[in-house]
């Protein structure tokens, strides 16, 4: 826990690959063609035709011969290029998406190893798989978010309400989920290693299937505030109470998303209700 986050520093990556075949590609069919032109040209008797019939039987040939060819480097170099334009639209890599508003977007799959997301708005996106290591997500509304599968290795989650999100099989190793909302997030088998859970919400949360969730991380100052948590065998003590801070969870629902007093009581007096299985 007292390891450093990692700094990730913007790369701008170039898929140098797609780039040399949409060039290589109309340059190689061509050689092909100059190739054809000169070994396979039409085998006539060249005895008894003159000069001029033996260059206008040749030329319709070699017309269709130089055409195809044409056609079919062009298509190829055209291919290669929109490959290319859709590999590029989906790799978002450092992209600065600082308080867009993102919600329901696609990016599944998607590279955004070190973007600026912070205080965007991406509730019910889908960034299932995508890359988001290093990413600044700090304020962001990831409620409903599907990050199933997702890579948020030393990603800024700082104060993110992740409420309802899909956090299964996600890796969020060395993490920072300090202040965020983990109301009713789906944690199975995601991988908490390191993770800075300062101060996170852990509120009518199951989180018995997640991995590498240490004692010490529910315990470092400021602690999570726990209520109805059900907590991994190997990470919950004697000591550590699920429920030990359901009379703070009010103020804290109120403060954070402007509701009344009386209202976020209901919600934990309602959320208490539940027995994990």
């Amino acid at each position: 826990m007292g390891e450093r986050f990692k700094q990730w520093s913007a790369k701008n990556r170039i898929n140098k690959w797609w780039v040399m075949g949409a060039i290589a590609t109309p340059v190689f069919l061509g050689m092909v063609w100059w190739s054809l032109l000169h070994d396979r040209s039409p085998q006539l008797d060249h005895g008894r035709l003159s000069h001029n019939e033996r260059g206008t039987l040749g030329q319709p040939q070699r017309d269709t011969l130089v055409g195809g060819i044409g056609a079919i480097a062009t298509a190829a170099g055209s291919v290669f290029l929109l490959l290319n334009f859709r590999t590029a639209s989906r790799n978002i890599e450092t992209a600065n998406l600082s308080g867009a508003d993102l919600s329901d977007a696609n990016f599944s799959g998607a590279d955004l190893i070190s973007g600026d997301l912070s205080g965007a708005n991406l509730s019910g996106a889908d960034l299932s798989s995508a890359n988001l290591s290093g990413a600044d997500l700090s304020g962001a509304n990831l409620s409903g978010a599907d990050l199933n599968g997702a890579l948020l290795r030393y990603a800024n989650l700082t104060n993110a309400d992740l409420r309802y999100a899909n956090l299964s099989g996600a890796d969020l190793k060395h993490a920072n989920l300090s202040g965020a909302d983990l109301n009713c997030t789906l944690l199975i088998d995601t991988n908490l290693s390191d993770a800075n859970l300062n101060g996170a919400l852990l509120f009518f949360i199951n989180s018995r299937e997640v991995l590498n969730l240490e004692p010490i991380q529910l315990e470092a100052k400021p602690s999570p505030f726990l209520c109805n948590a059900a907590l991994p065998a190997y990470s919950s003590r004697p000591d550590v109470n699920p429920n030990r801070d359901c009379d703070r969870i009010p103020q804290l629902l109120s403060a954070r998303y402007d509701i009344s007093l009386k209202e976020a009581q209901e919600i934990v007096n309602e959320a208490r209700q539940h027995q994990w299985d």
